[in-house]
């Protein structure tokens, strides 16, 4: 039984920083409420300091699940709550991702150049209208849940030591083979790496930005071990950061 309890903490930490990622500030899930005429400003931002509020108590409630039935409870029904809020925010996503190949298809020939992620994204009233409501009655649920905190006795705790990582960190090594498309992509970055004008700057950040599952991380990785670039710079180096660690730059943000 305590396995199985360990194993709940830290698929909660871990679904705590999928969601955290989903309400990434220049995500797109934030853009397409943001665009709504219908959009409470707050909701979304809301939803996010509930969540940072559950995630600096989640150690302490993990460590005293076994002698606390009261706790344990308590983390059964985060764990339903956070599940509900995960699904819904995948169907934000799945829906974002459909209107972008919707609208990219639909205007191939207009936006040849343009990038997907420039590609205007609008949900329907009625779809907003029910996102919104599920993502109310989700947070109502996290709000009973965070206004237990006190009466459970659970305490604020920053666990930098902790490891919380349970996805393998990503490396620079990938099989070319099996990747289709993107080459229009690598080139481009490829082109502008090794130009002139990035050599003149002494620091060139260059973000690859889009949602999950579009292949933001494969792109880097053939463009990092690509010929030219291996050729042009002298020394590389791969550093992947990874979601704990994202999340505990979160919860400093949040506290200070």
């Amino acid at each position: 039984m305590e396995i199985g309890l360990a194993v709940g903490g830290a698929f909660l930490s871990s679904a705590l920083n999928v969601l955290f990622d989903r309400l990434a500030p220049h995500g797109d899930l934030l853009n397409m409420f943001q665009k709504h005429k219908h959009y409470d400003d707050g909701l979304l931002e809301k939803l996010e300091d509930i969540l940072l509020g559950l995630q600096i108590v989640l150690s302490d409630a993990e460590n005293k699940q076994t002698s606390n039935p009261l706790v344990r409870k308590w983390l059964n029904k985060l764990q339903r709550a956070m599940d509900g809020a995960e699904s819904l925010l995948e169907e934000v996503n799945y829906e974002a991702l459909r209107l972008k190949v919707e609208g990219q298809l639909r205007n191939l020939a207009e936006t040849s150049n343009q990038q997907v992620s420039d590609l205007n994204l609008s949900l329907s009233d009625d779809y907003f209208l029910y996102i919104e409501e599920k993502l109310e009655d989700t947070i109502k649920k996290l709000e009973v849940l965070e206004k237990q905190i006190g009466r459970l006795g659970l305490q604020k705790h920053l666990d930098l030591g902790k490891k919380l990582e349970t996805r393998t960190p990503s490396t620079s090594l990938v099989n070319e083979s099996k990747i289709l498309g993107r080459m229009f992509e690598k080139e481009r970055l490829i082109d502008y790496l090794v130009s002139k004008e990035a050599s003149e700057k002494k620091l060139t950040v260059v973000p690859i930005v889009g949602m999950g599952g579009m292949g933001k991380t494969t792109l880097a990785k053939i463009v990092y071990n690509d010929k030219k670039v291996k050729d042009h710079f002298g020394l590389k180096a791969w550093f992947c950061v990874s979601e704990a660690l994202k999340g505990y730059f979160k919860k400093l943000d949040h506290l200070t």
